[in-house]
């Protein structure tokens, strides 16, 4: 692909110019292409190599990933028009029409524009990772070669389509609880930074003697006032860090996500959600033909838990050394036993991808349940935190009033 720069007459008399990005190595061909549609080309040129450059940097990093349920819905509308019969440019060109990305459409057309060139579809799409997934390339590549690329490109629409839930599910039952527990922190802030200084001025204008409790509910805070803006920043500067690392160092993923598996609310999500995730790939990959080795190769590109990436990485070598599939998953200590059973009955009896199909329905429904009674788990510990803390505040704020009251009426 090149660029090329250009100046037009339009069958209106209008005069049209810019850079155009073509699968052409000569100007005779740009320009052939550019006059298509009753145009007159007044120039064209090719740019240099190190414009060129700069301008494919600029153009990528305007480029934002394309949401899973888009790209979904972007194939399975390419399908069904193949299936009724339309072109794979045409349909191709209708499906991007409608985008509210301009840098989608316009993308959309330089594919067509490669394939009309003599290029294949899933050569064209390698080159835009963030339309097309390496999922639905494997498919597309597969559906060329066997020539049901309407029914491939289905399947990896359905196949998003599934992820996308399993994606969805997840950070549902995970934000709940971080909202909760935040909400509390910062009711527990305000007490003490604003609730708590109002009533210590009133306990020092009744000059009473304050018990324990009271006297250390005043200290936290007076604490809290003094520190409550550097609190505060090294939170946030400790959150920061934090996200910065898990995205950027595999180290820090690895301690986050093990953490994370280990505690009991976030592991039982997060196994639920990884083992629908890896049922999901294996049974799509399998069942397109791709063989178990380079299955495991995409699972484990795939796949963000630095954990059960490395057990994947695990089972591969497993695998190179003439293990079963079933028998590498159960040295990995880390899949369950069910698991590993279904694919063990998969494997002898030909059925693989049937029964990983099977095991990813049930870790879908399963993280359904948990979303739908996520908050009745959670209401009970907040109750009970909530409540603990918040009767510890009172008792100890209201214990010398009713110490005061009762000596004044003991008078």
């Amino acid at each position: 692909m090149n660029y090329f720069k250009y100046k037009l007459m339009e069958p209106t008399g209008q005069i049209a110019s810019g850079i155009s990005r073509l699968p052409y190595e000569d100007e005779i061909s740009a320009l052939s292409y550019l006059e298509r549609g009753d145009n007159m080309a007044i120039y064209v040129k090719k740019m240099t190599p190190v414009a060129s450059f700069f301008l494919q940097l600029a153009s990528l990093s305007l480029r934002k990933k394309v949401k899973r349920s888009s790209q979904a819905e972007f194939l399975s509308n390419v399908s069904l028009m193949l299936r009724s019969g339309v072109t794979l440019t045409s349909a191709l060109e209708e499906a991007a029409s409608g985008s509210e990305s301009p840098h989608f459409e316009a993308d959309i057309k330089n594919m067509i524009l490669s394939i009309e060139g003599g290029g294949s579809f899933s050569q064209a799409a390698e080159k835009y990772p963030y339309i097309f997934p390496k999922t639905a390339i494997y498919l597309i590549r597969l559906g060329e070669e066997t020539g049901k690329l309407d029914r491939m490109l289905m399947d990896a629409a359905e196949h998003l389509k599934r992820v996308e839930k399993i994606v969805s599910d997840t950070k549902q039952a995970l934000l709940y609880p971080c909202f909760v527990f935040v909400a509390m922190g910062a009711g527990l802030l305000f007490w003490f930074y604003y609730v708590v200084p109002k009533i210590v001025g009133l306990f020092k204008t009744m000059d009473v003697s304050l018990p324990a409790i009271t006297v250390f509910l005043l200290r936290l805070s007076t604490f809290v006032q003094n520190h409550c803006i550097d609190m505060i920043l090294g939170l946030t500067i400790v959150v920061v860090s934090i996200m910065l690392g898990y995205k950027h160092n595999r180290r820090v993923r690895k301690a986050m996500d093990a953490l994370l598996l280990k505690l009991p609310v976030s592991g039982t999500i997060m196994s639920a959600s990884v083992m629908a995730f890896i049922t999901e790939y294996f049974h799509l990959l399998l069942n397109a033909g791709i063989d178990v080795l380079k299955s495991m190769d995409i699972l484990k590109a795939s796949i963000k838990n630095e954990v059960y990436r490395e057990k994947l990485a695990e089972v591969k070598e497993g695998l190179t050394k003439g293990d079963g599939i079933a028998e590498s998953f159960r040295r990995s200590l880390i899949f369950p036993t069910f698991v590993v059973r279904m694919i063990s009955v998969g494997e002898h009896s030909g059925t693989l991808p049937e029964q990983l199909s099977h095991i990813a329905e049930d870790y879908r429904n399963k993280l359904s349940v948990i979303v739908a009674t996520i908050g009745k788990m959670i209401e009970p510990i907040v109750l009970i935190i909530a409540g603990g803390m918040f009767a510890i505040i009172v008792i100890g704020l209201f214990l010398p009033i009713y110490d005061l009251v009762s000596a004044v009426s003991s008078r």
